[in-house]
């Protein structure tokens, strides 16, 4: 008799752990999901332009950046400041 108590309890323990994963799994979805609100908010404002941008003299510049941090030169701050702005700017397809 004890045998089927510890089976019934295991079941329930797995519902749980089911529900709690699918609850998981659905709050992730909702949040990677847009709304209503999101999506009307978007097409009534207009794209902002794509500004064209030289990769190959922003890649200097990011490597004139980390020569700078290499001979002490900026802080550590101020480097990944600039670095965060550098790389925002590179376009990746």
């Amino acid at each position: 008799m004890a045998k089927s108590r510890e089976s019934a309890d295991r079941r329930q323990r797995e519902r749980a752990k089911q529900q709690k994963a699918n609850a998981k799994r659905e709050r992730r979805q909702n949040k990677n999901a847009p709304t209503d609100e999101d999506t009307s908010e978007e097409s009534d404002a207009p794209e902002a332009p794509v500004e064209k941008v030289d990769e190959e003299e922003l890649l200097a510049q990011l490597a004139q950046l980390h020569a700078a941090f290499d001979n002490e030169e900026i802080s550590f701050d101020d480097f990944e400041t600039k670095r965060e702005e550098l790389l925002s700017k590179l376009q990746v397809d």
